[in-house]
């Protein structure tokens, strides 16, 4: 039997407690901790050879599997099919965006761009509706609502990347507020200072080793 490919661990212990603790009604965060507590128990079983318990594998199913028969589920089917309908694009995008980012840690984002990607997502949308209206509505209805609901998926994309960041518990890591939280880099134990040799820290002998004052030339010998 091959074994089941785990992903690295991605501070999943951290994350999956502040998702736990900050789930409030949706249960599609709840299923977000089942998958990082199951990667958590699957990553363990490899390093320490232990038998985890098969009931601990049972996560909850995806939100548009589970028929909304409660208030909760009614409450999350209204607000996924809302941002579904207003971001039709810039959701799936949002998403591979958040996927391509996430891939970076921990070798080269020591943390997830949280801060980044909203304000980016601000940037971007801020002038769309001043650019709007310099080019003017459409020639019909269907045209001017259209146009800005095409435009608006460049800024939703970034923002549903910034979104997943939070709802994944990126938040609980050091590094999600910063611009961009790059790795620092490896400590060097060695300093190279720039010097060609050491210096001589040997002492001053006890003995003398030569004369203080030396003596002059020897009298030359006299020529008979």
């Amino acid at each position: 039997m091959m074994p089941v490919a785990v992903p690295p661990d991605r501070y999943d212990e951290i994350r999956r407690k502040w998702i736990a603790r900050h789930q409030y009604i949706f249960t599609f965060q709840k299923r977000r901790a089942e998958i990082l507590a199951q990667q958590i128990r699957d990553r363990d079983q490899i390093l320490t050879g232990a038998r985890v318990d098969t009931a601990d594998d049972d996560v909850i199913h995806p939100w548009y599997m589970r028929p909304p028969k409660t208030p909760y589920g009614m409450a999350e089917w209204v607000i996924l099919m809302a941002a579904g309908v207003l971001a039709p694009m810039g959701w799936p995008a949002g998403k591979a965006v958040s996927k391509m980012v996430t891939q970076l840690i921990p070798d080269e984002l020591r943390s997830y761009p949280i801060a980044a990607l909203l304000w980016a997502s601000a940037g971007v949308g801020a002038p769309l509706p001043l650019l709007l209206w310099l080019t003017g509505p459409g020639d019909s209805l269907l045209s001017a609502a259209a146009a800005p609901w095409m435009v608006a998926q460049i800024p939703a994309a970034l923002l549903t990347a910034g979104l997943y960041g939070i709802a994944e518990g990126w938040l609980a890591v050091d590094g999600a507020r910063d611009w961009w939280p790059m790795r620092p880099p490896p400590q060097v134990d060695d300093i190279d200072f720039g010097f060609v040799q050491p210096d001589d820290l040997t002492g001053p002998g006890i003995f003398p080793t030569r004369r203080e004052h030396p003596p002059g030339d020897p009298t030359p010998k006299r020529r008979t």
